[in-house]
């Protein structure tokens, strides 16, 4: 009996041995980037920040490439978007280089890929902080009257808000389907399905170094009892509101704010009594007119009736997309020249924000990180502030009481 069991531990010590032998390690693999520029880009960057992202387990592998845009990693198979970046002072303005590949099943050993990236000025004014995707009520009801975003002036020189205009582009949901347009070199264009412009007579509304204006859905104390306590704020101080006088079943009451002008909004948000952002995330531009392109002439979509208006990218100072969460961040809506990456809060009603990352103080003054990749740009704030870090009001806002 002994015997027998000794030949059976034996036998046992050699399957499991034999099966351990059989464990198959994921090894990681190398992959190559070869960088490119346009033919018109004349100045190239002393290097390139290139990352490797998987959204899947949240893991991201960071490399260096140099001025010939070379550069290898080693990494885990899987699905990658490879996010490339650079900026480069000249003649005083900051030129941001940014390009991008999203959803690579990235599995072969010496796997290569090109990134052409794209070249655009960081814009004087820019999103500071989004807040996008509403509250709850003490009743567990959803709120989302309470959407704002802030918008600063990033530069050392005065800037004047009187004309500028802000919006959402399609489309109001991230999707890996996108609308294509009637129109000629349409690639070079961002389409608004929502579009308001700021009033003035072009010298009304400076915003000095430093200072910041809000924009709010509705610029209301929406912590008043009647509204809901748990709102995360008060946006009374803000600097401009979308109101939009409607029928009787006008909610939004017109404040202090100064009203934003309607340019356009699409056919289904006709009937909406107020401006309504998608919680789930939507694409802001924004941009100054140049006097050539009409801001109120509209592009078809081809094989559908749904219009919007045709801004060239060329005139966009700064553009963020934002979405619902992780798994929408390859969803692109708007050209990864303009943002190369999205930024989310992971869930609806959840009284959380984005807010820009500060790149430097000088001066005392902030200056926020614009490398026109919200995924490096933004980061989660658990409660929306208005005005953050120090951020200063417009003297012109005599109705803010100071906040």
């Amino acid at each position: 009996m002994t015997k027998y069991l000794l030949l059976l531990t034996f036998a046992c010590a050699v399957c499991l041995t034999a099966c351990d032998d059989k464990t198959e390690t994921i090894k990681e693999i190398t992959v190559s980037v070869q960088i490119t520029t346009p033919d018109s880009v004349t100045t190239v960057p002393e290097s390139y920040q290139v990352e490797f992202i998987n959204y899947n387990d949240n893991s991201k592998v960071e490399k260096t490439a140099g001025a010939d845009g070379k550069v290898t990693a080693s990494i885990l198979p899987g699905v990658y978007t490879i996010s490339v970046s650079a900026e480069a002072l000249e003649q005083g303005f900051s030129t941001i280089y940014s390009g991008s590949l999203v959803n690579e099943n990235i599995v072969t050993d010496g796997a290569s890929y090109t990134i052409e990236v794209k070249v655009a000025k960081s814009g004087t004014l820019v999103f500071k902080e989004i807040y996008y995707a509403g509250s709850k009520t003490p009743s567990n009801a959803s709120y989302f009257r309470d959407q704002f975003f802030e918008i600063y002036n990033n530069s050392e020189s005065v800037v004047y808000a009187d004309g500028l205009c802000v919006g959402t582009l399609y489309t109001n949901l991230a999707s890996a389907t996108q609308p294509t347009w009637d129109k000629e070199n349409a690639a070079d264009y961002v389409y608004y399905q929502w579009l308001w412009q700021i009033p003035g007579t072009g010298t009304q509304y400076p915003i000095q170094p430093g200072e910041a204006i809000i924009v709010a859905q509705w610029a209301t104390n929406h912590q008043v009892e009647a509204l809901n306590p748990n709102a995360p704020v008060n946006l009374s101080s803000s600097e401009f509101e979308g109101y939009i006088a409607a029928s009787s079943t006008q909610i939004q009451t017109d404040e202090q704010a100064i009203n934003l002008n309607l340019i356009y909004r699409m056919s289904s948000f006709q009937s909406m009594p107020q401006w309504l952002n998608s919680v789930n995330g939507c694409a802001y531009a924004l941009f100054f007119p140049d006097g050539k392109t009409d801001i109120t002439e509209l592009t078809t979509q081809e094989g559908s009736t749904a219009q919007g208006v045709a801004i060239p990218i060329s005139l966009i100072l700064d553009a963020v997309e934002t979405v619902k969460d992780e798994t929408q961040v390859q969803l692109k809506r708007i050209p990864t020249v303009l943002d190369a990456g999205a930024t989310f809060v992971s869930a609806t009603y959840n009284s959380k924000s984005v807010a820009r990352k500060i790149k430097e103080t000088k001066d005392g003054r902030n200056i926020y990180q614009d490398t026109n990749n919200s995924t490096n740009d933004f980061e989660v704030q658990d409660t929306p502030t208005i005005r953050r870090n120090g951020a200063k009001k417009p003297s012109w806002n005599t109705w803010s009481n100071g906040n």
